[in-house]
């Protein structure tokens, strides 16, 4: 029987043949299932895949049991989100996730100080929020597992040289990704292109913004670059508006906190539990201990959305700042 495969799928067996990795296997495998139409003339194929597929998860998560070969670009996440500094060479990457949290990479004047990615906690609004310093998006050196790393993120922060031709870096920056099936949210897509694997959200950051004299050189890029990407300018020198970049990345990234309490106590305002924006109480409850999802009964709730101490059920959609006392 006839299997009647589109063309993506021949694209994406390509890449598989390429793929070294066995995380890239992987990724390339789960596009190919992806492609493959779903009739009698391919359940063999698709069976056939599904086996390597599981074969090589089985064997990447042995490597990982027996602490075998971890990859440097395996950054466990810390914090309710992860979020990607990324950027060409010589654009203050690293000088950023310095400035922005107690990390200490590596800064020097020179292209290509980092080599491998390096994670920090930003501290925004009592929580904190993983920034990864990545090596420079450069075709003068590629490592395939940085852009494992790049599709995983929740979130990209993509650095310029304001004062070194930024249009040319994040044109530079794009390609590459785009050769990796990864677009950033706003990007124009190719039609001629099958889809891409991830479309990340992100913000452009315009560094060496040191001061006003820079203001009309920013300006200039906003017109440029239009409406397809958010652009801050920054400084890690001078600091200039990175507070405002820890506001902008908690309302990019939907974020809220949500506070404690346990029945005749005052609620802990210092430890909040961070749900995404829309976040009901069952899932505030699945934050504070598994066990009370299926015990719960009642909930109250103090906050902007209800009055103090009132009654919920469990599908009350909470709001940033509310505190909530649980009952099992």
């Amino acid at each position: 029987m006839p299997t009647n495969l589109p063309p993506e799928y021949f694209d994406a067996e390509e890449r598989f043949r390429d793929a070294k990795s066995p995380q890239e296997k992987i990724v390339c495998l789960e596009e190919l299932l992806s492609t493959v139409p779903k009739h009698k003339g391919t359940d063999k194929l698709r069976a056939d895949l599904r086996r390597k597929l599981s074969k090589l998860k089985a064997g990447l998560e042995t490597a990982k049991k027996t602490g075998r070969h971890k990859s440097v670009y395996h950054i466990e996440r810390e914090g309710p989100v992860q979020v990607l500094v990324i950027g060409a060479p010589n654009v203050g990457k690293s000088a950023l996730v310095a400035a922005l949290t107690h990390a200490t990479p590596k800064v020097s004047e020179y292209p290509f100080t980092t080599w491998t990615p390096a994670p920090g906690m930003m501290a925004v609004r009592d929580i904190h929020i993983q920034l990864v310093d990545t090596p420079p998006l450069s075709e003068e050196h590629i490592e395939p597992e940085l852009f494992n790393l790049v599709r995983s993120a929740d979130f990209l922060l993509l650095v310029v040289d304001l004062q070194s031709r930024p249009l040319v870096q994040i044109d530079s920056v794009i390609a590459l990704l785009d050769t990796h099936r990864i677009a950033l949210e706003g990007t124009r897509a190719d039609p001629a292109k099958s889809q891409y694997l991830a479309v990340i959200p992100c913000l452009v950051l315009a560094n060496k913004c040191d001061d006003e004299a820079w203001d009309e050189e920013f300006a200039v890029l906003r017109e440029l670059i239009g409406e397809r990407w958010p652009l801050l300018p920054v400084s890690a020198a001078s600091h200039r508006n990175l507070d405002r970049l820890g506001e902008i990345l908690f309302e990019r990234l939907e974020l809220m906190r949500v506070y404690c309490k346990l029945p005749h106590k005052d609620a802990d305002m210092g430890a909040p539990f961070v749900l995404k924006k829309g976040g009901t109480v069952l899932d505030f409850a699945g934050k504070v201990h598994k066990d009370f999802v299926e015990g719960l009964t009642a909930a109250r709730v103090w906050g902007p959305g209800v009055h103090d101490g009132q009654h919920v059920g469990r599908d009350h959609v909470l709001y940033d700042g509310d505190i909530v006392e649980l009952h099992v």
